[in-house]
């Protein structure tokens, strides 16, 4: 594994967000102005990367009856962990701002870090900026990003389609489509972070991982994202990853014991880092 050095250690908590959102109709039929969007409904997509790489999940959908409530949710769903999205430097952070601030929620300070965060800064990562060089590209949407990737995207619907989808799905119909779009995020995320650090094991594990995730939990509605074009390969590189984390803890653990050996009798030898710590 090549991890260049130039990047900083990928994040190892996760939260992919993603929001619904109604707005009035313009007169022009172009895309309303962000500040006139209410949002519908949010998701929240966690990822823990544990022990030896390996991840775990869970997905939550936030409706917005209650707008105080569902930005108290959001803030703690986020909380200490790094916020990804697409698009959501333009979008989705500044209205969930508004959402805030509209609902005197002023002690939503995740959701309002992630705002004011600085574009380069990583604290809130927002994929778009990633793969068009923060602006220097011409911007793409996430589903054609992911047509070209193969990964599954808006196959229930677009985004213009909310009043649609809750009209004949209801709130169940929008939360399966928004945590698809937190699904497809995800992925791409992967493997734009796999290629920026030349991190494979990373991207790879986090893609599988989240796959097979999909097919355990039984998610009927994120059922396409449990097969995969290019899965052989990706495996590959996970397992392996899985295997040289494995022989990495055996050898540390091994040096642990003899130092301590030398030492005392002290496994905690201070010349060596505890990998569990």
């Amino acid at each position: 594994m090549t991890v260049r050095s130039n990047f900083r250690q990928p994040p190892s908590r996760l939260a992919i967000v993603d929001c619904e959102t109604l707005a009035p109709p313009t007169t022009d039929d172009s895309f309303p102005p962000w500040p006139e969007h209410r949002v519908a409904l949010a998701s929240v997509l966690l990822a823990d990367r544990e022990r030896y790489g390996q991840w775990r999940f869970s997905i939550h959908s936030i409706v917005f009856d209650d707008e105080a409530e569902a930005i108290a949710k959001i803030d703690q769903l986020i909380a200490g962990r790094s916020a990804v999205t697409y698009n959501g430097r333009a979008f989705d952070w500044p209205v969930l701002a508004m959402t805030a601030m509209r609902a005197r929620a002023f002690d939503a300070s995740n959701i309002a870090a992630a705002w004011t965060s600085h574009r380069f800064s990583g604290a809130a990562i927002d994929v778009a900026d990633w793969v068009s060089g923060y602006g220097a590209a011409r911007g793409a949407s996430l589903a054609m990003l992911s047509e070209q990737l193969g990964i599954p995207c808006k196959e229930n619907g677009h985004g213009s389609d909310v009043a649609a989808i809750l009209r004949t799905g209801g709130t169940p119909a929008l939360a399966a489509y928004c945590e698809e779009d937190c699904a497809a995020t995800l992925m791409l995320f992967a493997s734009v972070q796999a290629l920026r650090s030349g991190d494979v094991a990373y991207g790879a594990t986090l893609i599988c991982d989240f796959s097979n995730w999909v097919i355990d939990a039984g998610l009927a509605h994120l059922a396409a994202f449990g097969q995969l074009s290019g899965q052989e390969l990706l495996e590959r590189a996970r397992l392996k990853h899985m295997l040289d984390e494995g022989l990495w803890s055996l050898d540390h653990r091994l040096r642990l014991k003899r130092a301590g050996a030398t030492d005392g009798g002290s496994i905690f030898n201070p010349g060596f880092e505890d990998y569990a710590g």
